[in-house]
């Protein structure tokens, strides 16, 4: 019985000591894990710290090249906002205040990778503003059959199938001539927007709630169908706290019975297509301020009629992004005049004679660093001062712009050019 006894308790003793052991190595294989996780976390913050600093080493000497700032930014969060559209919020990677900006303006956005021909385009902020974040709205714009989307064309794809939370961003601006003025804070208006062109006036409504709350203001929405509907429900849900602002959402695709089953009876959405006459009865005052994105034609239409039913042509205000149908200067023969294009500062003498080529594309071809917005005209990022000599346009300017500038991005030469670049 003795050794029996003994034999036990030596099993028991070997079972302890061996249950302490595996233990003893689960706690140091969890100690480890922590220890490693928090290693491979310094590591990214520390190669992510050294790729913004490199990045923003980089964008000082563009900006001093182009003159134009860029920053880095962070963004901080994605959110699907309809089929095809999805929204970025965008911060400080050192989390410090934001610059203000007007509602309505835009950000030009380019990836993380600092060099002079980065695909560069205009996003509308589609928020307030705030010093915490800034937020655009981007359309996954799909590319003609058989063309390749990447960093150097069909950004809005990159965007969509790349960003995530945690990734960075070159930023430049906020900028652009479409906002709320400061000083107006009185006048009523009225927010015209078709598909993706609901971004400047979501910035504006929300302003306008927040700070002029006692300003009348209504803002009429587009859209094809509900899947197509980006920011709707969003904008809709924040009328019950303020009674001076309106929203009705058209939808062309849809039945009033379709919109009755499928969306909140709170919400005043309608079949069918928004109309000029429905714009004027909107909010009925002579002193009303019209503010409309969207498609071109949508726009221009609308514009001519209110317009003719004797709106002031100076309370009706619209942002673009889009061009005109080309015009080429081209001799009688149907081929590009040549003409010498001389980059005075860059030292360098171009030949232009391909019809349809920009004064920032040939400059590109010759390795001249211009710098680059929205490339269609509109956001005026690639002025460029004029020494000698004439331009053409292949679309429709709205900017302003003294004799001596041109925009480079839509600019042909029409005689011979010295261009201060």
């Amino acid at each position: 019985m003795l050794q029996l006894f003994l034999l036990v308790l030596a099993a028991t003793l070997m079972a302890l000591a061996s249950s302490q052991f595996v233990s003893a190595g689960v706690a140091a294989g969890r100690t480890h894990y922590r220890f490693s996780k928090r290693r491979m976390h310094a590591l990214k913050s520390l190669r992510s710290a050294a790729e913004i600093a490199r990045l923003e080493s980089e964008l000082q000497v563009s900006a001093h090249q182009t003159g134009r700032d860029w920053r880095v930014m962070e963004v901080a969060d994605v959110v699907d906002e309809s089929v095809d559209c999805r929204s970025f919020y965008l911060v400080d990677p050192y989390r410090q205040p934001l610059p203000e900006f007007r509602p309505g303006q835009f950000l030009m956005v380019r990836p993380a990778t600092a060099g002079a021909y980065q695909a560069t385009r205009c996003y509308s902020l589609s928020s307030a503003p705030d010093s915490r974040y800034w937020r655009i709205t981007v359309k996954r714009q799909e590319l003609a059959a058989g063309a390749v989307a990447s960093k150097n064309g069909g950004l809005s794809i990159w965007l969509h199938s790349n960003i995530r939370a945690g990734d960075c961003l070159l930023i430049g601006g906020p900028s652009g001539h479409f906002f709320l003025p400061a000083e107006s804070k009185t006048e009523p208006l009225v927010l015209l927007a078709a598909g993706v062109g609901i971004t400047p006036m979501a910035s504006m409504l929300r302003w306008s709630m927040e700070h002029t709350p006692e300003r009348p203001v209504a803002l009429l929405y587009q859209a094809k169908d509900i899947e197509h509907w980006p920011l709707g429900k969003t904008l809709h849900q924040w009328l019950p706290e303020f009674p001076n602002c309106r929203m009705i959402s058209y939808f062309s695709r849809h039945s009033n019975n379709d919109l009755r089953q499928q969306i909140d009876p709170q919400f005043d959405c309608r079949s069918g297509k928004l109309t000029a006459e429905e714009a004027l009865q909107a909010l009925p005052y002579t002193n009303r301020r019209f503010y409309m994105c969207g498609p071109e034609a949508w726009m221009e239409e609308l514009r001519n009629s209110l317009i003719a039913a004797h709106v002031p042509a100076e309370h009706v205000h619209w942002e673009s992004f889009g061009g005109g149908a080309p015009s080429n200067s081209i001799d009688e023969s149907g081929s590009a005049t040549r003409r010498k294009v001389h980059f005075e500062r860059s030292g360098v003498e171009a030949q232009w004679n391909t019809a349809g080529q920009s004064i920032w594309e040939l400059a590109r071809e010759n390795d001249i660093e211009l710098p680059s917005g929205c490339l269609n005209g509109v956001c005026g990022s690639c002025r460029v001062r004029l020494l000698q000599g004439e331009v053409s346009y292949d679309r429709k300017i709205t900017i302003e712009l003294p004799e001596n500038e041109c925009l480079a991005c839509v600019a042909q030469p029409k005689t011979e050019l010295r261009i201060d670049a």
